[in-house]
């Protein structure tokens, strides 16, 4: 069987695939990973074979665009980003949103269409008998109508098909008009038939009518090897802390973050920081207690913290919970809210908002993760309902049946018990 991945420019859609990918190639199945060439390296570093014929798009610009915009309408504090050079800006006046906006519509609108058209060109040609799409690149929703296989939805988790909240709602799927173009009716994610979710069983996300494929949560936050001293015994508490680039293409300053730094070495703890060097200097000057690792993998740091403070990105959430870890979520926007709502709604993490929250709130709230035994105790919970769930490999012999049919029921589906009881 032949598996087609379309991937985006942004790694957080994609890395929740990988594990489906190593499955299907140890099934002894073929795989590709359509993406762009910027994301080449990094799907290679993950041991799946890159085909790089998408087009990237500028995420982070288009980001900070809507923020901009967001902003003169008075919809959100505080001062945004220059959206093209990420400095901060001194007054809404130093960029003129309301005239740069449409032509950088336009440009992202061209680069879509010439995405589409590399990933038909190379769908057409290495003829796919299953196609596995991430949350932004629905260009396998088309190459799989156009070359008559079935098509599957795979985001990271906490989000489904059928979302109408602000900021998660992905509303028209094909700005760009490109299944029209090839003759196919426009596409948004309601016309999804079958979602390959790992959200925890105990929380619910709306699919509509797409046939729901539970999953097991397998981290992957990217390669990397455990330094020597990490495994090691430690005496006090330890509590991982994620700057991602979601985080710093938000904001310059992060008083959030910092407060629950300060608050969790109050109470003895060290810190793991995890980030790029520019995102560690948003926090200023750090104390003695705080280690900043460079881009290192969460995944491979969880196992010897007792709390994460991250920026409520489906991964970060995900990846703590499978860990078994209480977490922080401090969200930078209205999509990482609601998600991070949704794990916080479980007790195994507090969620709030980086850019309205008083700091003393995060301190407090850092507080309560690393030392209280409820999220404690419901963070457990929640790793034991993940890991009942079926594993990427239980869904090859499904994908293979839906491969060779078309058509997938719930009774195809491996079956599975309910999560074992975790003492609280």
């Amino acid at each position: 069987m032949r598996v087609l991945f379309t991937a985006s420019d942004w790694r957080g859609h994609y890395y929740c695939m990988v594990p489906l990918g190593w499955a299907l190639q140890a099934a002894g199945h073929e795989v590709r990973v359509a993406c762009p060439p910027t994301q080449a390296a990094y799907v290679g570093r993950a041991g799946l074979v890159a085909a790089p014929v998408l087009e990237a798009i500028e995420l982070t610009t288009m980001g900070r665009m809507f923020r901009y915009l967001e902003t003169v309408a008075g919809s959100r504090p505080g001062l945004p980003l220059h959206p093209y050079t990420g400095q901060p800006v001194r007054s809404l006046d130093e960029f003129d949103v309301a005239a740069e906006a449409p032509k950088f519509q336009a440009r992202a609108h061209e680069a879509i269409r010439r995405s589409y058209d590399g990933a038909v060109a190379f769908g057409r040609r290495w003829r796919p008998d299953l196609v596995v799409h991430d949350l932004t690149a629905p260009e396998g929703a088309l190459v799989a109508q156009l070359t008559g296989c079935p098509s599957v939805y795979h985001p990271p988790g906490l989000s489904g098909t059928a979302e109408t909240e602000p900021g998660i709602d992905l509303g028209d799927g094909d700005p760009s008009g490109s299944f029209p173009r090839y003759g196919r009716p426009r596409w948004h994610t309601g016309h999804v038939d079958y979602v390959i979710d790992p959200s925890p069983d105990s929380v619910v996300v709306p699919m509509g009518q797409a046939l729901r494929m539970p999953v097991r949560y397998v981290p992957y936050n990217g390669p990397g090897g455990l330094p020597g001293w990490l495994p090691r015994g430690r005496d006090r508490p330890r509590v991982c802390v994620l700057v991602g680039e979601s985080a710093a293409a938000e904001a310059t300053e992060i008083p959030l973050l910092r407060a629950a730094i300060d608050a969790v070495l109050d109470q003895g703890a060290q810190v793991l920081l995890t980030s790029t060097p520019r995102q560690a200097e948003q926090l200023g000057e750090l104390p003695p207690g705080v280690r900043v690792l460079s881009s290192f993998p969460l995944s491979l740091l969880l196992g010897v913290c007792d709390a994460v403070v991250h920026h409520g990105s489906a991964n970060a959430l995900m990846t703590a919970a499978a860990a078994g870890v209480p977490q922080l979520a401090l969200s930078f926007t209205d999509e990482q809210g609601v998600v991070s709502r949704r794990i916080a709604a479980t007790g195994a993490a507090v969620a709030l908002c980086a850019l309205r929250e008083d700091p003393a709130v995060a301190a407090r709230a850092a507080v309560a993760v690393l030392t209280g035994a409820e999220h404690r105790a419901a963070a457990g919970r929640l790793r034991e309902v993940i890991a009942a769930q079926p594993a990427p490999s239980d869904l090859v012999e499904p994908l293979e049946r839906l491969a060779r049919t078309g058509r997938l029921e719930a009774g195809d589906l491996p079956s599975y018990g309910p999560a074992p009881a975790v003492p609280s």
